[in-house]
């Protein structure tokens, strides 16, 4: 049983850490409301053994490793489903509407075409190394990335670089169209 001292500590630790965890499931999912509710099995499952773990100095770690693999799994079992529709931040669709303060059509059209081939890119990147990507873009370092992963340091590293090699072959082509070198 955890004494009240113990749940404010946790509770400001659930607060601090959700919105990364958040992000980081959302980024693999790319379904917001399936992001959510994996990240709230893994909060619960770690909430429901806090008297085992030291949630406060190794939590971050146990979390993003619990996301990583139900994330994994989430994917490797759902049918991928195209949308015709443009998807809001808060998941529902919204088709686009004629409005003066709105960009230019063509402005739109290119800024949704280069959205689409990075999450295309993404997409095709092994689920390893979009992992290891997408934790590095949330600041986390080599050697936390290799153990949430459970791979060694080096090992998240080289992850990390092979990500973004393939998705700068992947993606150089556009941004060359756009008249910006490549590299």
């Amino acid at each position: 049983m955890l004494r009240d001292d113990q749940r404010r500590e946790l509770d400001a630790w659930c607060r601090r850490v959700a919105p990364r965890a958040l992000a980081y499931a959302r980024s693999l999912l790319r379904d917001p409301l399936a992001a959510e509710d994996v990240v709230q099995d893994c909060f619960f499952r770690l909430l429901t053994h806090a008297d085992e773990y030291d949630l406060l100095n190794d939590g971050v770690k146990l979390l993003f490793r619990a996301i990583s693999n139900k994330c994994i799994n989430a994917v490797t079992r759902r049918r991928t489903m195209a949308s015709l529709e443009i998807a809001t931040e808060d998941g529902r669709s919204d088709p686009v509407h004629a409005d003066p303060t709105c960009p230019l059509p063509e402005q739109v059209a290119m800024r949704n075409e280069l959205q689409e081939a990075i999450a295309a890119a993404l997409l095709e990147l092994p689920e390893m190394q979009r992992a290891a990507l997408e934790l590095a873009a949330l600041g986390q370092s080599k050697a936390e990335i290799g153990e949430i992963l459970e791979v060694t340091p080096s090992h998240a590293g080289v992850l990390v670089h092979r990500a973004r090699k393939a998705l700068l072959e992947r993606l150089g082509p556009l941004a060359e169209g756009a008249g910006r070198p490549a590299g």
